[in-house]
């Protein structure tokens, strides 16, 4: 007999005892087919204990809700609501505490489940399954339903992973089609959109997060720098010179004598330009797709949940178009625990950033709220409180503009449509208890007025955006852009991130009377580009600019 047919019998032949409550012979019956001399017993040894000897170790008593098995595989049982988007795993609780292998136990071994409920939140007619209930870990819902009689697919509202592992997330019913993940660790109870619309799950008992990323080279270091610079992106056209640009920009500042640099990259694996630039791939939250920048505190999330996870005790979070010019090393060692430093946002002073807060607060509510922005300096260990909070409260905004249209209009003067990561930000960190000090001039933007000549030194980085030639430079003609004629008192806009060629067309050489920004945003785009070459289309960045 093949492993194959081996370990398919030994699946149905487990479904067949949990169903009438003889899961206790699972790894007996594991050794029985393992006589037959094949490999396969190894595997089905190893499902065995994984699956089933956590569950003899049950009291009978340790649930008191009943439990329903029912013909579209799973339990189904009535729970009470859970708080959505938050980890269940203490990130919490143990910011001041190292993560430590010897917290195995039942930990390690909980066998992973997915519960399903009709309602938002996790709240009304629930439904789980577990490894028993897939094909090699392949779970579809179409055709499934819940005890009610209520189509699952079209049903679905919440779920809700547990025990350790990962869940694959698939388009379509019938075929791999993978485009997010959840993890029991830090997905507690989370909301269902349907789009994009998801027909198959795909449960796998062992977190990609458990073992070190090949392509990241900091886990590796022997030294331990002083602070360590981050930002979250894509692998898209749009994102590809940003990582170029950026990298460029550290190396060149005197960055890379004291810190390190990190690019934190949402995607299913790594990509073709993570070996060039150091690089964490974060699996896709199930939101993200919705709301793109959510991908920045979930991002951070994973990479702190993983073994992989920053050593620094100083974490520098910039954005992808921030390019250092100067170090940063003078205001990294201002960090304290609780006490960090950053940039003022946009929205300083604003009177609705307060009344937001009291609406959406859960600890902390009269504490004042820091409006910053990036760059964010935090100590690490703040930053492990803080990154599980920034992604609740950049989804409960989020998740309420979607439903709540006079919300969405009563703050748009805070731009909490596309801002609600930065005021996400800022309430994490005062539920947190985590102060500022607010800094002015740390970087420049590309709108603001041209930067003097005395105080290049002083400014750590720009905020790149559009760049100028000046009015009397002929060549520039050949280079202009219809968009940004609001600029136009700044001279001839010839490149802007906003445009499709924005990857392609770099203008040079940079004439004499040029703006600081723009020289800086052209020299970067220019010299990096020539230091680490032409970025090629590939499946993983797809023609298309933002995809």
């Amino acid at each position: 007999m093949s492993d194959k047919s081996l370990i398919q019998k030994w699946m149905q032949e487990q479904t067949r005892k949990k169903k009438r409550g003889g899961s206790s012979s699972a790894v007996a019956s594991s050794l029985t087919l393992c006589a037959v001399g094949s490999i396969a017993c190894i595997g089905i040894l190893a499902l065995g204990i994984m699956i089933y000897l956590p569950m003899a170790m049950k009291s009978s008593s340790s649930s008191s809700s009943s439990q329903v098995h029912h013909a579209g595989g799973g339990t189904t049982r009535k729970n009470k609501p859970q708080t959505p988007n938050m980890p269940d795993n203490g990130l919490l609780a143990s910011s001041s505490k190292s993560k430590s292998s010897s917290s195995s136990s039942l930990a390690t071994t909980s066998p992973i489940s997915l519960t399903f409920y009709t309602e938002a939140n996790c709240m009304g007619v629930a439904h789980t399954i577990t490894i028993a209930d897939t094909v090699q870990g392949n779970y579809d819902m179409c055709g499934k339903k819940f005890p009610n009689g209520m189509d699952l697919k079209d049903n679905l509202k919440s779920w809700k992973p547990s025990g350790t592992g990962e869940i694959e997330t698939h388009l379509n019913c019938g075929m791999d089609s993978y485009w997010a993940s959840l993890f029991p660790k830090i997905d507690g109870c989370t909301n269902f959109w349907t789009w994009p619309l998801t027909q198959r799950v795909k449960l796998k008992p062992i977190s990609y997060l458990s073992s070190p990323q090949p392509f990241y080279p900091h886990s590796r270091n022997t030294t331990v720098s002083d602070y360590h610079i981050v930002w979250s992106g894509e692998s898209s056209r749009y994102m590809g010179y940003q990582a170029q640009a950026n990298y460029y920009g550290f190396l060149i500042s005197n960055n890379d004598w004291s810190g390190r640099w990190t690019r934190v990259m949402t995607a299913g694996q790594p990509d073709d330009l993570a070996s060039q630039f150091p690089t964490f791939y974060a699996k896709r939250h199930p939101y993200s797709r919705r709301y793109g920048p959510l991908n920045k505190a979930d991002g951070i999330i994973k990479w702190y949940e993983s073994v992989d996870r920053p050593k620094s005790e100083v974490i520098v979070l910039i954005d992808p178009d921030n390019w250092l010019t100067n170090s940063v090393a003078d205001i990294a060692k201002k960090v304290k625990r609780g006490q960090g430093l950053a940039q003022a946002a946009w929205y300083s002073g604003s009177s609705q950033l307060k009344n937001l807060w009291k609406i959406v607060c859960k600890e902390r509510c009269n504490e004042p709220v820091y409006a910053t922005a990036v760059p964010y300096f935090i100590h690490r260990d703040d930053l492990a409180v803080v990154a599980p909070l920034w992604r609740m409260y950049t989804l409960m905004l989020k998740e309420r503009t979607e439903v709540d249209q006079a919300f969405k209009q009563q703050y748009q003067g805070l731009q909490i449509d596309w801002g609600a990561e930065m005021l996400g930000w800022n309430f994490a960190c005062t539920h947190a208890g985590v102060h500022f000090t607010v800094l002015p001039r740390v970087q420049v933007r590309d709108v603001d007025s041209p930067l003097p000549k005395n105080l290049e030194k002083e400014v750590k980085m720009i905020h790149m955006g559009r760049a100028w030639f000046p009015k009397n430079y002929a060549p520039a003609e050949q280079w202009r852009h219809t968009e940004g004629r609001n600029w136009n008192y700044r001279g001839v806009q010839v490149w802007c991130k906003c445009n499709v060629t924005a990857d392609k067309i770099y203008p040079w050489p940079i004439p004499e009377g040029t703006d600081y920004q723009s020289r800086i945003t052209l020299e970067y785009l220019y010299k990096s580009r020539e230091k680490f070459g032409v970025i090629p289309d590939s499946l993983l960045r797809p023609r298309n600019y933002h995809e």
